[in-house]
């Protein structure tokens, strides 16, 4: 198959298996918070949010190393053979050795936090952390090689058993440790079903070559991801937990912030994985400028799939909040339309995008100093903000750091390539949707989440008779689309 039908395959199958997976995943962290309360949906999230610090902790880039590496070995079979046996047998031994530190952690971690409740979840959550990892890595391997499906079959299982594993604690009134007990069993089934999957490159000869430059390659990546954990809302959800132990303020926070990135991200997260393996291909095969186009059409595709739902957000926070999680969270609507905002403002300059590019420039450098910096600042700025303002300062460090971060990769990626941020275009849908959304607003629909649902479709059928207007694609945009969804093309050539 050539690039462009394994890039829309790939495209394609990711989407479909993130849209479910992230659906189940959502649906479950509401049901979760539902189940919980505030207070209590707080203290889960901080046990979640190390989970997610150990992981960066242990990945070591190895993800990336398969995304960037695969479509560079040509398909070498001894070679990708050498290269995921290798990677999996450190990746086993690095979760486990990380799992069980955090296990014997946790009454310390719970004392430090000032929340005796914290341990036995951090205990489960441990568990549930060795086997989330091993399954990255897995998933990775068949991103990296295009063969989007095999994995999507896997996470949307997994997503699913995880939502029926929350409706059983609201049905059941079950702890967190247990959700997470339960949780750790379902990755060990996806673990299970992944090695099943890849049992023939797992057992195949492998052609040993040089490790030595790959690996630091997936060094480099490793520490510009663990850097960039203090750039997301993770880091926040420590800090607040921290400095406001008891309180709803994680709780509402962590509502507010996964929320927002959801509609960020709702529509194009079938690019995750995908995106930095067209790009490395881009790369090696054609100029630079080439890559600089093909930038410069993903940040236009991110902004107009995610703008009119971050729009949407905004408007009807109170409702969203309302709806999804129930009395005890209203503190969370107004930190959700604050950073819808800021998603709107990250998306144009081009957000994660900017730093698959980079990664496929074979510049892992340059995220790290740049993710570093805005690290930095988030971190500085959460320990200053924090402790006064609470969940707020956590909007204001964090929301500053996120633009600043898609600012300066940006701007390397012109300098590189030539190519800029598609300000016009994001204008032109702006100019399109927020009517859209407020004639939505103003017009009158059922109540409950149906008057939600209704208020979408107005938004979503007057923004498109709004971008046929405006046609904010250029023609060799058109052009690139066409080759990669031709049935489609009806579509495409009226935007």
């Amino acid at each position: 198959m050539s690039l462009t039908g394994r890039v829309r395959q790939g495209l394609l199958w990711n989407q479909l298996g993130r849209a479910l997976e992230y659906a189940a995943a959502y649906a479950a962290s509401a049901v979760a918070a539902r189940a919980f309360g505030p207070v209590t949906f707080g203290v889960w999230s901080v046990a979640l949010s190390l989970v997610t610090l150990v992981t960066h902790a242990g990945a070591l880039g190895f993800n990336e190393v398969l995304a960037v590496g695969l479509p560079r070995l040509a398909r070498v079979a001894g070679q990708i053979a050498f290269l995921l046996q290798r990677l999996l047998r450190l990746r086993v031994a690095i979760a486990l050795a990380l799992a069980a530190s955090l296990f014997l952690a946790a009454p310390a971690i719970a004392r430090a936090w000032r929340s005796p409740a914290l341990a036995p979840v951090i205990e489960a959550a441990a568990l549930y952390g060795f086997f989330y990892q091993v399954s990255l890595l897995l998933e990775y391997f068949f991103v990296g090689r295009l063969e989007v499906p095999r994995a999507t079959r896997v996470r949307v299982m997994v997503q699913f058993l995880h939502l029926a594993a929350a409706a059983a604690t609201l049905r059941f009134h079950l702890p967190p440790r247990v959700l997470f007990l339960i949780m750790a069993g379902n990755s060990a089934l996806g673990v299970a079903w992944l090695l099943a999957t890849a049992r023939g490159t797992l057992v195949q000869a492998a052609e040993h070559f040089p490790m030595a430059p790959v690996l630091r390659f997936g060094l480099a990546i490793w520490a510009t991801n663990v850097v960039n954990f203090f750039v997301g809302r993770q880091a926040d959800i420590l800090l607040i937990g921290l400095f406001h132990p008891g309180t709803d303020a994680a709780g509402a926070y962590s509502a507010a912030a996964l929320l927002a990135m959801l509609l960020a991200g709702a529509l194009i997260m079938g690019a995750e994985g995908v995106s930095l393996a067209a790009f490395s291909e881009v790369e090696a095969r054609a100029d630079r400028g080439a890559l600089g186009a093909l930038w410069a059409l993903h940040v236009k595709m991110d902004v107009l799939l995610s703008m009119p739902l971050l729009v949407f957000g905004a408007a009807f926070a109170g409702e969203l909040v309302a709806h999804l999680y129930g009395a005890g969270y209203e503190r969370a609507a107004l930190l959700l339309r604050a950073y819808a905002l800021i998603w709107i403002v990250a998306r144009v300059l081009g957000g994660g995008t900017n730093i698959a590019v980079l990664y496929a420039m074979q510049s892992p450098r340059l995220p790290l100093a740049i993710l570093g910096a805005c690290g930095a600042w988030n971190l500085i700025g959460d320990l200053i903000l924090i402790p006064r303002f609470g969940a707020w300062g956590a909007v204001g460090a964090t929301g500053l750091a996120m633009i600043g971060a898609g600012l300066a990769s940006g701007l390397v990626i012109h300098r590189r390539t030539g190519a800029f941020f598609p300000l016009g275009f994001a204008l032109k849908v702006l100019a399109a949707c927020v009517p859209a959304t407020l004639l939505a607003a103003r017009l009158p629909r059922p109540p409950g989440l149906l008057g939600l649902a209704v208020a979408g479709m107005i938004v979503a059928v007057v923004s498109l008779l709004g971008l046929r207007l405006l046609r904010p694609f250029g023609d060799d945009d058109r052009r690139v689309l066409v080759r990669l969804a031709p049935r489609l093309e009806w579509l495409i050539t009226r935007l």
